[in-house]
């Protein structure tokens, strides 16, 4: 019986045990990590706003945030029910509200050691507060720059960065062709991010179609981790102000089967998945019918390759009613190529002057004129004179306003 009896203690003890040992405090060292980029907002909407940054050593990340000045409410990523750490951090704020300014501060905590108990853990760095504004289809105008085919120019970024007026910029969109081909990490912020996200200057959101450059090199498959969409997807709609936003992806310019892709390509089902998307998108969403403008974002003004060619797309932007095209200007004008397409002039009240509407199939679209053209044919925007070909940019901004009365 005493046998039984001391069998049982030291079975309790045995189990007993490690539950006393988990009140044991983990180890906190004084280092902290540093915040090498960032923070930058990505795809914003009227509820929902993605914020970027990365660290030089493992961290858990946070966000606090809140209308106003106020920060009380906190954001913190998980990942099936993990926190995740690493030196990239990703956080999604929702339930915001349309049309309303917020500050926000990033946090990133230095995780020393991810023990499988008692992770060793360092101090946290903070960079903030910071504003945004979340878009809202209520304003009756928004106003935004559109910069493309930026190749890893960062001379002309940083010029591009000091001729836009921030202060009446809602956001920038960025229509692909940022590189030549994507290398590393380190080569996706020094070629793009890093001067793109200096304008920004962790308030202007960035909306960014994806280009056909940005489908090559071997860190093409990353890219997405760094301009997150909560959608999952480099294809998306926003609105903003009298604004309808139909973001594409129009993939590659040569078949999946060319062989300097050696079988590494699908853009085919991709690119089926994304029109029926388009597709749906413009027969269920009230607010395509409901809006006083319609514009795509995308990079190839023929709609990239396709198996059965563009006329699937083209009829489905027409039923959308799409008033113009925000795309690369490169197929459009030969020699023009840092040259943006100018998709909004404006009337004397305000509004968008929608001279083009329907599809064209215009093999060489007048020198001196802009439109979103090519030999495929697409929509096109109103036409409007080029500058000299020695005057390059690679930008515009317009303004946006619902007609009067």
């Amino acid at each position: 019986m005493i046998r039984r009896a001391l069998i049982l203690s030291v079975a309790i003890l045995a189990v007993a045990a490690p539950v006393l040992a988990q009140s044991e405090p983990y180890r906190v060292f004084d280092t902290r990590p540093v915040i090498t980029e960032g923070p930058y907002l990505v795809a914003t909407s009227e509820t929902t706003v993605t914020i970027v940054w990365l660290t030089d050593t493992p961290s858990h990340a946070e966000v606090r945030y809140g209308p106003g000045s106020d920060l009380s409410m906190v954001a913190q990523p998980q990942l099936d029910g993990l926190v995740p750490v690493g030196t990239r951090h990703v956080v999604h704020l929702n339930k915001l509200l349309p049309g309303t300014s917020y500050s926000y501060e990033v946090v990133a905590t230095r995780v020393v050691k991810l023990n499988a108990y008692w992770p060793d853990k360092g101090l946290d760095v903070r960079s903030g507060p910071h504003q945004f504004t979340t878009f809202d289809r209520r304003s009756p105008s928004v106003s935004f720059s559109v910069v493309t085919d930026t190749h890893e120019d960062t001379s002309r970024i940083n010029r591009l960065n000091q001729a836009i007026d921030w202060d009446s910029t809602d956001f920038l969109v960025h229509t692909g062709d940022a590189f030549h081909w994507i290398d590393t990490e380190e080569h996706l912020f020094r070629a793009w991010l890093r001067p793109t996200t200096a304008g920004l200057a962790h308030t202007k959101p960035l909306i960014y179609a994806r280009g056909n450059h940005e489908l090559r090199g071997p860190f093409a498959r990353r890219l997405f981790d760094y301009v997150p969409v909560p959608e999952g997807r480099f294809y998306y709609a926003r609105d903003a102000g009298p604004v309808h936003l139909i973001v594409l992806d129009t993939g590659e310019d040569k078949p999946d089967d060319t062989n300097v892709y050696a079988e590494l390509n699908q853009t085919v089902p991709y690119r089926a998945d994304e029109l029926a998307w388009f597709r749906e998108h413009v027969k269920t969403t009230a607010r395509v019918s409901e809006a006083p403008f319609r514009v795509i974002v995308m990079h190839q003004p023929g709609w990239g390759w396709l198996v059965d060619g563009p006329d699937a797309w083209v009829e489905t932007a027409n039923e959308a009613d799409v008033a113009t095209v925000q795309a690369s200007p490169m197929a459009m004008s030969p020699g023009m190529r840092f040259m943006s397409v100018r998709s909004f002039p404006a009337d004397q009240q305000g509004s968008l002057q929608r001279t083009c509407r329907r599809a064209t199939r215009l093999s060489n679209p007048p020198v001196g004129q802009i439109g979103t053209s090519s030999r495929y044919g697409s929509l096109c925007s109103p036409p409007e004179r080029m500058p000299p070909r020695s005057f390059q940019k690679i930008w515009g901004s317009y303004q946006i306003s619902q007609p009067s009365g």
